[in-house]
C-alpha cells in the first residue's frame, strides 16, 4: 500500500482530495437538508392533525349525555366518509361513549402511546400519523381519549424520493468533482512537466546550462530558481574539483619528475656509495613531500565529510599558544621577529589540532612578515566563540586575493618562490580545523598589517 501511494501521481492525489472534500461537503449539506425536510414533514402532519382536533374537540366536550353522543357519532361518520386519509377513534371506559371499534390498525398494530407518533402498516403499505388528546369528563360522559389518524404515506414518499434524488445527485457531484479535479490538476501541472523535460534535456557535460524560468507560475518559478541555485552550486563544485585535480596533478608531478629524472641519471653509469646515498636522501625528501601532501589531503577529506574534533579537553588558549610559539621559535629568530601572545580563553577543544592550526598561521607570518617586526597572537572571546588571530607587518593583500587564500593549493604570487617547500594547504587545514570545532576563518589587510585567524566554539 505504501509503495502504491508513492507511485500515485500528484494529479490523482489532488483528484482524490477534491473527491474527499466534495464528499464531506455534499454529505454535510445532504444531511442538513434531510433533517430539515424530515422536521418539515413532521410539522406539516402535526399541524394537519391539530387542525382536526381543533375542529372536533369542542364538539365532543360539549356533549354530556348519551342522546347528545349520537350526534358525535354521526358527525364523525360524516367526516370519515369524506375520504380514507383520516380516521377517528374515541376510547372510553363507558362503551356508550366510545367510537371506532377496536383501537387497532389494519394489521392489528396498536396505536402509539405517545400523544403524537407514526405507525407503519403492511397491508396496504401505509404510514399513519396518530395524535391523541384527553377530554375531561362532563355530565354523564366520563373522560375520553380522542384519537385522530392521518395517512402520511404521501408525505413520507415525497421525503424518501427527495432523499434518493439527493443521494444520486451527491454521488454524481462527487464523481464530477473528482473528474474535474483530475483534469484541473493535470492542467495545472503542465508547467511542472515542461520543467521536468527541460531538466532531462540539460547536457551532462555543460554545467553552465540553466532552466528557463520565464513564463512559469510563481510557485513553479520558485522550484526552478531553487533548482538553478543547485546547478550553480554543482557548477562551483565541478570547477573546484577540476581545479583541485589539476593542482594535485601539478603538485605531485614535480616530485615524481624529480624522482624519475634523478633515478634515470643515476642508472646511466655506475656510482659510488656516497653518490647513491646523496641520491637516496634527495629522493627521500621528495617522497616525504609527497607523503605530506597525501596526509594533508586525507585530513581535509575527513573534514569535508563532516568529521568533528574527537580528542577534546578543557584547555587554556594562552598556555597552548605559548607552547606553539616555542615550537616555531627558531623560524622567527632567523628573521629577527618577535612574537607576543595577548589575551586568553578557556575552550573545550582538540589540543593537537589547535597547535597545528596556530603553527600554520605562525609559519605563514614568518614567511611574509617584514624582518625585525612584531607578530601578535591575539586571543579574545566573543559570544560562544573564542577568536584567535595572528597579525604581522607585511605587503598589503589585494581584496580579490584575500577570498582565495584559504583555498586548497592556492598560493599568492609572493609564495611562488617557495613553492618547492610549501604546497599551499596550510591555510586550508586551518579552515578545516576551525570547521571541525564549529568555527570559521577570517582575514584582514589594512594599514600595513595582515591578520589571519580562526574561531573555535568554546564548548562543542
Amino acid at each position: 500500500m505504501i509503495g502504491m501511494s508513492r507511485r500515485t501521481s500528484i494529479a490523482w492525489r489532488l483528484a482524490t482530495m477534491f473527491a474527499i472534500t466534495a464528499a464531506v461537503v455534499f454529505s454535510g449539506v445532504a444531511f442538513f437538508l434531510y433533517c430539515f425536510l424530515t422536521e418539515s414533514v413532521r410539522e406539516q402532519v402535526r399541524g394537519e392533525l391539530e387542525f382536526h382536533h381543533t375542529l372536533l374537540d369542542p364538539m365532543i366536550e360539549a356533549r354530556h349525555t348519551e342522546p347528545q353522543w349520537e350526534l358525535v357519532r354521526r358527525k364523525l361518520d360524516g367526516f370519515s366518509q369524506e375520504g380514507a386519509r383520516v380516521r377517528y377513534w374515541i376510547r372510553s371506559a363507558d362503551d356508550r361513549f366510545a367510537y371506532g371499534g377496536p383501537f387497532l390498525l389494519e394489521n392489528g398494530q396498536a396505536m402509539p402511546k405517545a400523544p403524537f407518533g407514526f405507525v407503519k402498516v403492511r397491508d396496504p403499505a401505509n404510514v399513519w400519523a396518530v395524535m391523541s388528546r384527553a377530554i375531561p369528563a362532563s355530565g354523564d360522559r366520563p373522560e375520553v381519549e380522542f384519537i385522530v389518524a392521518l395517512d402520511a404515506s404521501a408525505h413520507i414518499d415525497t421525503k424518501e424520493k427527495f432523499t434518493q434524488v439527493m443521494s444520486i445527485a451527491s454521488a454524481l457531484g462527487i464523481l464530477l468533482v473528482a473528474i474535474l479535479g483530475y483534469w484541473i490538476a493535470k492542467l495545472g501541472l503542465c508547467p511542472v512537466r515542461k520543467l521536468s523535460r527541460q531538466a532531462n534535456l540539460l547536457p551532462p557535460n555543460n554545467p553552465r546550462e540553466r532552466l528557463d524560468t520565464v513564463g512559469l507560475p510563481p510557485e513553479i518559478r520558485e522550484l526552478a530558481v531553487s533548482f538553478n541555485n543547485a546547478l550553480e552550486r554543482r557548477e562551483a563544485a565541478w570547477l573546484q574539483l577540476e581545479g583541485f585535480n589539476a593542482d594535485v596533478a601539478h603538485e605531485l608531478r614535480t616530485p615524481l619528475t624529480n624522482l624519475i629524472g634523478q633515478t634515470q641519471v643515476a642508472l646511466v653509469r655506475e656510482r659510488d656509495l656516497g653518490a647513491l646515498q646523496d641520491l637516496l636522501e634527495s629522493n627521500l625528501e621528495e617522497l616525504e613531500r609527497m607523503s605530506s601532501i597525501v596526509n594533508d589531503m586525507l585530513f581535509l577529506s575527513c573534514a569535508d565529510n563532516g568529521h568533528r574534533a574527537a580528542e577534546l579537553s578543557d584547555i587554556s588558549l594562552l598556555t597552548e599558544s605559548r607552547k606553539t610559539v616555542e615550537y616555531v621559535e627558531d623560524t622567527f629568530s632567523e628573521r629577527h621577529l618577535v612574537v607576543r601572545v595577548e589575551g586568553d580563553a578557556q575552550v573545550h577543544a582538540d589540543k593537537r589540532l589547535f597547535h597545528r592550526a596556530l603553527a600554520n598561521l605562525l609559519s605563514n607570518s614568518a614567511r611574509y612578515a617584514y624582518t625585525g617586526t612584531d607578530v601578535i597572537v591575539a586571543i579574545e572571546t566573543r559570544g560562544d566563540h573564542a577568536w584567535i588571530s595572528v597579525s604581522n607587518h607585511g605587503d598589503p593583500i589585494p581584496p580579490d586575493l584575500q577570498s582565495r587564500l584559504f583555498e586548497r593549493f592556492y598560493r599568492g604570487d609572493v609564495a611562488r618562490t617557495q613553492s618547492g617547500i610549501h604546497h599551499g594547504l596550510g591555510l586550508s587545514i586551518v579552515r578545516a580545523i576551525a570547521s571541525m570545532h564549529g568555527g570559521a576563518v577570517f582575514i584582514r589587510s589594512e594599514h600595513g598589517i595582515n591578520t589571519f585567524g580562526f574561531s573555535l566554539l568554546k564548548s562543542i
